[in-house]
């Protein structure tokens, strides 16, 4: 997500630099998230087959190849075209992280770690702004793309080095194609992996939404440069959100009933999208309600999560899968969010979204399976 995070700050920049309008620029952020949300859920299940560590590392390579082309780009077209490819490794590394901690892990720790999981795409997104910030005065973007081209070969490099061949429980079977499709396809009918995937998604828009219109709005409102905002939206990202999920984490495994957890999140989120975006609000105000923000995501996020291991409790071998059709959600929803929360410029319009969003949110959050539910010893 560090590159939807370093392309953010660069908008007006990339728009003289192509000719293009910002809608398009727009359009080309949405685009990265369109590989994921087509095809996530069939990646999923050929994650179930061939392996996690040969598809993060596949993936991994496929990310830094496309950072590293896209800062080489003279036109709108071909810039296009390097997000797509770079939404295509960010999604095989979505779908495959969450395998890697359920074909581990069991128990609290598997808890913790979901919730902890859940965290790097936000963070990761605030890693990009902050990698940007230097540049931001100079509209050097190819430089800071070429700086996370070899961040991601690094990141590659460790993956190779430490990451133990740990596979989903069906990779190593051999099933015929046309099975192996049916299996891949059969996640569509548990209603528990749907409502989970719509309960995700949404805050996940919403926080994608958010981190993409609040440094432009912050400056606007408040007379902010726009390197200063985007650095005050990153440094609370990180901290706020790592604190949520990993609180949530500890929370969640120690009995505590995901569903309440989860609505006293979206409530306090709420509460923090108003205070926000409330143009009475003070930059003091703004950013203490986004450092509220985004500790409530991440315990939504966090909390959410930790039931994937639920969806597929009975069969496994499907986790890729189920990983997958999550991220399918999130994606598709996020495919949305560029067009939608860069057309909006009122305050109010930001804060109805974002209570819909919740409300529908907490509707959709399954319950907790009985076998999912831990007793703290």
């Amino acid at each position: 997500m560090m590159t939807v995070g370093i392309i953010v700050p660069f908008i007006s920049t990339l728009c003289a630099a192509f000719g293009a309008s910002p809608a398009e620029l727009g359009l080309a952020i949405a685009l990265f998230s369109m590989p994921t949300a087509i095809l996530a859920t069939v990646g999923g299940g050929l994650i179930d087959r061939y392996g996690v560590r040969r598809s993060l590392l596949l993936a991994g390579t496929i990310a830094a190849i496309a950072s590293f082309l896209a800062s080489q780009t003279h036109s709108l077209l071909a810039f296009d075209a390097t997000l797509v490819l770079a939404g295509l490794g960010f999604g095989g590394i979505c779908v495959a992280s969450p395998c890697v901690i359920i074909t581990t892990l069991n128990g609290p720790p598997r808890i913790r770690a979901m919730s902890f999981l859940s965290t790097f795409a936000p963070t990761g997104y605030a890693a990009g702004l902050l990698l940007a910030v230097p540049f931001v005065g100079g509209g050097d973007w190819r430089t800071a793309l070429q700086i996370h081209a070899a961040l991601l070969a690094l990141m590659v490099a460790a993956i190779a080095k430490f990451l133990p061949g740990v596979d989903a429980a069906g990779a190593s079977q051999v099933v015929a194609p046309r099975r192996t499709l049916a299996q891949m396809l059969s996640v569509l009918r548990e209603p528990r992996a749907l409502r989970l995937g719509l309960a995700v998604a949404l805050p996940n828009a919403l926080s994608y939404g958010t981190s993409l219109a609040a440094p432009s709005y912050l400056a606007r409102v408040h007379d902010l440069s726009l390197a200063t905002s985007s650095a005050t939206v990153a440094f609370a990202k990180i901290v706020a959100m790592v604190i949520g999920g990993l609180s949530m984490g500890y929370l969640l495994s120690r009995a505590v009933s995901t569903s309440l957890l989860f609505g006293i999140m979206a409530a306090i989120g709420a509460i923090a999208q108003v205070l926000l975006f409330l143009p009475a609000s003070g930059i003091t105000v703004a950013t203490a309600a986004l450092i509220l923000w985004l500790f409530a995501f991440g315990g939504m996020a966090g909390g959410a999560m930790t039931l994937l291991p639920s969806v597929v409790s009975n069969d496994p071998s499907r986790s890729g899968a189920a990983s997958g059709l999550i991220n399918q959600f999130i994606s598709a929803a996020s495919f949305a969010a560029p067009s939608t929360w860069l057309a909006l410029h009122d305050g109010v319009q930001f804060m109805l979204i974002a209570v819909a969003c919740l409300s529908i949110s907490l509707i959709a959050l399954p319950a907790a399976a009985p076998r999912e539910r831990v007793v703290s010893p």
